[in-house]
């Protein structure tokens, strides 16, 4: 016990070490930024509030401060961990190219530090397809996940997009320049690894996302406790267009996961019918 307790000592002074900033946000809200020492640079991440653990990944070329906005919605509801991926927001940004599975060990940094049991994620485009490979690498530390705008290969997004996103080396801009990098050069996520995700997943795009529909139908048709929610004339930018949608949904997590079957209904009702 006494080891134990010297342990636990031990970890609470590593993380109490880490807290750099207190931070305030619209309406009093207040939460903390860490920066947590990794061997490539510091990973900046920050937490609000207390409750069922949500961490919240943002899309290419995002930060967290991106998501001030909607924070204190959900704190009824969550702790809110948001992240900067290497290379975005006030985390550092190492040499060499960015690559999804090194980002997602990132994230797989964090959840070890804080040392919860489970996380429910909201990951957007890029911070989805992080939500998708923590999903199967560490699915016994999700609890469920909201994916929203995310493709597991370059051919899943829009053709005319990725002609557009191909011509990167062209920007001056050296950051904004390995950002779209990324995109270009994604390593491929098998939709076998997808298989291996037994949690509650809310897949959702939108009807003119830069993720292709029928992609998004080979992902959902993957992900064996999924439900899909594709929202109508909204773009990529679904934090923009339908922010009180996100909300909505990551609220609703709150309930059992729901999978009905047209199917059964109508088998039921035929039985009725036929006097069965």
């Amino acid at each position: 016990m006494k080891k134990q307790g010297l342990i636990w000592l031990m970890f609470s002074l590593m993380f109490a070490a880490q807290a750099q900033t207190k931070i305030e946000l619209a309406g009093g809200v207040t939460g903390k930024r860490f920066s947590l020492k990794m061997d490539w640079g510091n990973l900046n991440y920050e937490v609000f509030g207390e409750g069922d653990p949500l961490l919240i990944l943002h899309g290419n070329g995002g930060s967290v401060e991106g998501k001030y906005a909607m924070i204190p919605s959900l704190l009824e509801h969550y702790q809110v961990i948001a992240i900067d991926s290497r290379c975005h927001g006030r985390s550092g940004c190492p040499d060499g190219d960015l690559d999804y599975f090194q980002m997602a060990e990132d994230v797989h940094a964090v959840m070890k530090v804080l040392g919860h049991k489970k996380y429910s994620i909201w990951g957007h485009s890029d911070g989805g397809i992080l939500g998708l490979i923590i999903g199967y690498r560490y699915t016994s530390k999700v609890d469920r996940m909201l994916i929203s705008g995310a493709n597991t290969r370059l051919s899943g997004l829009k053709p005319e997009l990725v002609a557009m996103m191909s011509n990167y080396q062209q920007i001056p801009d050296a950051t904004t320049k390995k950002h779209l990098a990324l995109m270009v050069n994604q390593k491929e996520i098998p939709m076998d690894s997808l298989r291996k995700i037994n949690v509650p997943v809310m897949l959702m795009v939108g009807d003119r996302d830069a993720v292709r529909i029928q992609h998004t139908m080979e992902i959902f048709e993957a992900l064996p406790m999924s439900n899909l929610c594709v929202l109508p004339a909204t773009t990529h930018f679904i934090g923009n267009d339908r922010l009180h949608h996100i909300i909505y949904w990551l609220k609703e997590f709150k309930k059992p996961f729901s999978a009905p079957s047209t199917i059964e209904v109508a088998n039921a009702m035929a039985e009725s019918l036929m006097g069965n």
